[in-house]
């Protein structure tokens, strides 16, 4: 498309921002609407971050002329029904992660999109920089051999707060908040869909949501993958793929900085080699040029139907610690 896609945002919490401030860095988007259901707030936002025009709900955002694209960033079990009325309105849609919290959910949101010929991604920032790029095309040539073993972590530190993320009613814990991230990871090195799931966890008692938890993932290929997440603990984020001549061992894969980030590879039979991405960008900026793009018929990874993929691995995991 020539035109800058005209964004949308509903929802007015810490994510809506911090992709609000993405937005004023992104090269085809342009900030249009915010949509909240208390017109103060969505006209408090709108004015903090720069937008044109705010609405009290999330139906008259839906029904702007002027919005081509929605991004949702409205608590986890919301996501189904908000990007199918986006959906229905004629807007693309980027919705935050987890796309849904059940498998028939994602199914139909992305029955929805084909149904009216609109691009659905899910907000997987990380996987439009420049950084995790270039770790898809080692793995696809081969540098590190037959992908073997995949271990990633996220944890950090949540605090006592009032917070969505320690609702269960609304899938709180560390499963759907940051869990998300370390699946989508490990599906991603290995190629593939889990055929054998196993997880741990510890679930407050006083709040009923998972806040640490572990889990192993077997593919298809043979490959396994390891990740452990929490909300409880302190700061961590790492991703290893080891192959069967090789590994890559990502510091930051999550949030790669957008002047300088690194990574190390280690290819059989040569010297341990440092990757550095200068000037990459920033991660919101490029997910929101990057739907741009997709609507301009360029490929992409997060798509609704890899989607999909990820949230029967979340649903799985999420029935073996609550049944």
């Amino acid at each position: 498309m020539t035109k800058p896609i005209r964004w949308g945002i509903i929802g007015t919490g810490m994510i809506a921002g911090i992709f609000a401030e993405g937005l004023g860095k992104a090269s085809r988007s342009t900030k249009q609407a915010v949509g909240s259901r208390s017109q103060a707030k969505a006209s408090a936002f709108a004015a903090k971050y720069g937008f044109p025009k705010a609405h009290g709900s999330y139906e008259a955002l839906f029904a702007d002329p002027e919005v081509d694209a929605v991004y949702i960033s409205t608590p986890h079990t919301n996501h189904h029904a908000e990007t199918l009325a986006a959906l229905r309105a004629g807007k693309h849609v980027l919705v935050e992660k987890p796309m849904a919290v059940m498998v028939a959910e994602a199914e139909e949101m992305v029955a929805a999109a084909k149904k009216a010929g609109k691009v659905l991604l899910e907000a997987f920032m990380y996987r439009t920089h420049p950084q995790t790029r270039k770790i898809e095309s080692l793995l696809k040539s081969g540098a590190i051999g037959v992908v073997r073993t995949v271990r990633s972590c996220f944890t950090f530190g949540l605090g006592d707060s009032p917070n969505i993320r320690l609702d269960p009613k609304l899938r709180g814990g560390a499963l759907f908040d940051v869990g998300c991230y370390c699946i989508n990871a490990s599906r991603m090195a290995a190629g593939g869909e889990p055929d054998q799931i196993v997880s741990t966890s510890r679930v407050e008692p006083q709040t009923g949501v998972d806040v640490n938890l572990a889990a192993s993932l077997r593919f298809r290929s043979g490959a396994l993958a390891h990740f452990d997440v929490g909300i409880r603990s302190a700061y961590s984020g790492s991703l290893e793929i080891l192959g069967s001549e090789g590994r890559i061992v990502v510091p930051n894969p999550w949030k790669p900085d957008a002047k300088r980030t690194s990574f190390t590879l280690e290819e059989k039979g040569k010297p341990a080699e440092e990757i550095v991405i200068s000037d990459g960008g920033d991660i919101y900026a490029l997910e929101a040029d990057h739907l741009a793009d997709v609507i301009g018929g360029a490929a992409t990874t997060i798509s609704g139907e890899q989607g999909i993929g990820n949230t029967k691995v979340l649903e799985t995991i999420w029935r073996q610690i609550h049944g």
